[in-house]
């Protein structure tokens, strides 16, 4: 059994992950798509702290990006210990798995749809298979990160059932 605590530093070092992927992943969109790598993060800084509702409305400068960065950052931090926290508790009482697992997917739906209403529809700046791909991606490299470290857990939940 791991220290109580253990789950913190995994818990944000997932949640780390899952950041980096998503920065990293829309700095490629847009370098591809001929924009500087931040554009992204420049458009919704833009839309959630200065009101800008187009693209046409971004506010230049390193302000909005920073700001965009810090909100997403720290909602990743803190997802990535809800995560470790859920994961922890299924090590110590196994028949957790099952509302564990409910609930990482719910969380992923949530976040999708909070993200997706809001980036989408209200302000029309990303598309939805953009924001899909960017979920799934951050959930594949943080949670893989989570099942590497816990993979014996997968091992006593097979040999249980």
């Amino acid at each position: 059994m791991r220290a109580e605590g253990s789950w913190v530093p995994e818990g944000l070092l997932a949640g780390l992950i899952g950041y980096v992927t998503v920065v990293a992943l829309f700095g490629v969109i847009n370098l591809a798509g001929g924009e500087p790598a931040f554009h992204t993060a420049a458009l919704l800084g833009s839309a959630m702290f200065f009101g800008a509702r187009s693209a046409a409305e971004i506010v230049a400068g390193p302000g909005p990006v920073i700001a965009y960065n810090g909100v997403h950052i720290l909602v990743s931090l803190v997802i990535g210990l809800g995560a470790a926290w859920l994961i922890f508790q299924t090590e110590k009482n196994h028949p957790l798995w099952f509302i564990v697992f409910f609930i990482f997917l719910a969380g992923f739906i949530y976040t999708v749809a909070l993200v997706g209403v809001l980036v989408a529809e209200v302000v029309g700046l990303l598309s939805w298979p953009v924001i899909v791909a960017a979920n799934l991606a951050a959930g594949v490299t943080a949670g893989g990160y989570l099942w590497w470290r816990h993979s014996r857990l997968l091992v006593e939940l097979t040999e249980e059932g």
